[in-house]
């Protein structure tokens, strides 16, 4: 029998054109993929390379969201916080709110009007909030800044030793710009150091009294008691940034010390300040007279300064005895305006008290009524009493009825000719006394320390 495996077929030689192993009808979705890895970028799918900038967008709108919506103090929206978003002021806020910005120009002007903005549009930072440290730190700003710094930030110097060189006549005044560039400070640091070379200047190179008080001017040394609201409040304040309570201490000081020269001892006056006090020369501007103007710049600016020390844990437990004499300090001076207080025809009180022939006038009454109002909140003991919160609710009322349309109050003192016998209608500080007023007696009600009946308003307490 013939051998049959000597008739198969070889197998062909092997070409270069071998059949695919893979069928040309195959769907594309079932063909092996190709692989991809973590470590080669340029291999990752389209998905992949875009989720970082998905997830920090999502990130970012997160914190957007947070900022805007929610209330980093944790104020029990139904009760302070619902009140005061509700508040009648009875007569027409943001009107006068314009007005203060409009016509804000000089130093203290600009510093006093951003206090009252903040004040008024951002509570919860203001140093009269009823946790203006919270974790004892200075408040920090959000994405967008509180509407008193939006306005005002750009009109602080971060490059020389004042934060307002342009005021070239005070020592004192461009101090009034500190606790907004300590507020700006905390997420911009060129404004913080902006406040230390502020702070410096005061402590080391501006002039001094004889006393050792910080002068109010540069070419002179002269006493103001304007000055009680520019600086003291700033070294309160950026002491408790700096957590140096040695700091905050000095800022009560130098209210003592300004007290022990300008403070009226004795007279129908006895209590209040005197306006300006330097030794005689023809430079110096004496001014005996207890301004009312003046009276409030010292009464507010203590107020500023003890709500300050006592919204701080360390200096409330360490200088129970320095808020006590602020305290005390703050009621000679309102005891005075209302023993005083004689203008029937106006119900405001003199641009001099005291003295009969001058007139009623709306700046000084309104910035002593906001300084009732926060000391009755801050020690309803001795404050919240009708001795001055009816006095108050009548000066208030008699100045609200004053503001008219587009936000000025008439008749006001001339804050660049204080002696001026002729009243202005439009000035920036009368403007931000008007909102200080608003704002303190907003906190006195929604606290639950001045009576809501006033005006019909809520009880929130």
């Amino acid at each position: 029998m013939a051998d049959l495996r000597q008739r198969r077929p070889a197998p062909a030689p092997a070409t270069d054109e071998q059949e695919p192993t893979t069928p040309i009808n195959q769907p594309e979705a079932t063909k092996p993929q190709p692989t991809w890895q973590w470590s080669r970028y340029e291999t990752w799918p389209a998905f992949y390379r875009f989720a970082p900038a998905i997830a920090i967008l999502a990130i970012l709108a997160s914190i957007l969201w947070w900022d805007n919506n929610m209330v980093e103090y944790g104020l029990d929206m139904r009760t302070y916080a619902s009140c005061s978003g509700s508040f009648n002021y009875t007569f027409r806020i943001n009107a006068v709110r314009a007005q203060a910005e409009l016509y804000s120009l000089r130093s203290w002007e600009i510093g006093t009007a951003a206090e009252a903005i903040m004040e008024v549009m951002n509570p919860e930072k203001s140093v009269f909030a009823p946790e203006p440290f919270p974790r004892g730190e200075v408040p920090k700003q959000g994405w967008k800044f509180d509407e008193g710094l939006v306005w005002m930030y750009q009109f602080i110097d971060t490059q020389n030793a004042t934060l307002f060189p342009q005021d070239g006549f005070s020592a004192a005044d461009p101090a009034s710009l500190g606790v907004a560039a300590v507020m700006v400070g905390r997420t911009r640091s060129a404004y913080m150091e902006a406040a230390e070379r502020q702070k410096e200047y005061l402590l080391q190179d501006a002039p001094r009294y004889i006393n050792s008080a910080i002068s109010h001017r540069r070419d002179a040394t002269e006493l103001w008691a304007d000055a009680i609201s520019m600086f003291p409040p700033f070294l309160a304040y950026y002491g408790v940034h700096k957590q140096d309570l040695a700091l905050v201490k000095e800022a009560v000081r130098q209210i003592q010390l300004y007290r022990d020269v300008l403070s009226i001892s004795k007279g129908p006056t006895e209590g209040l300040w005197k306006h300006i006090h330097g030794p005689p020369g023809e430079k110096n501007m004496n001014d005996p007279g207890a301004w009312s103007t003046g009276n409030g710049w010292a009464a507010y600016g203590m107020a500023r300064t003890r709500a300050t020390i006592s919204g701080w844990k360390a200096s409330n437990e360490s200088m129970r005895a320095q808020v006590t004499q602020l305290d005390r300090w703050i009621g000679e001076i309102l005891d005075g305006a209302i023993r005083t207080d004689d203008d029937v025809e106006s119900g405001l009180l003199r641009n001099y008290l005291g003295q009969s022939s001058w007139f009623g006038e709306t700046s000084g009454t309104a910035l002593l009524t906001a300084t009732v109002y926060r000391m009755a909140v801050l020690n309803p003991t001795v404050f919240a009493k009708p001795r001055y919160l009816d006095w108050a609710n009548a000066k208030r009322a008699n100045v609200a009825a004053r503001v008219d349309e587009d936000g000025f109050a008439k008749p006001a003192v001339n804050p660049h000719k204080h002696s001026s016998r002729e009243p202005v209608s439009e000035t920036a500080e009368g403007a931000s006394f008007l909102l200080m007023m608003g704002a303190a007696w907003r906190d006195c009600i929604c606290k639950g320390v001045c009576d809501p009946a006033e005006q019909g308003q809520v009880d929130y307490a």
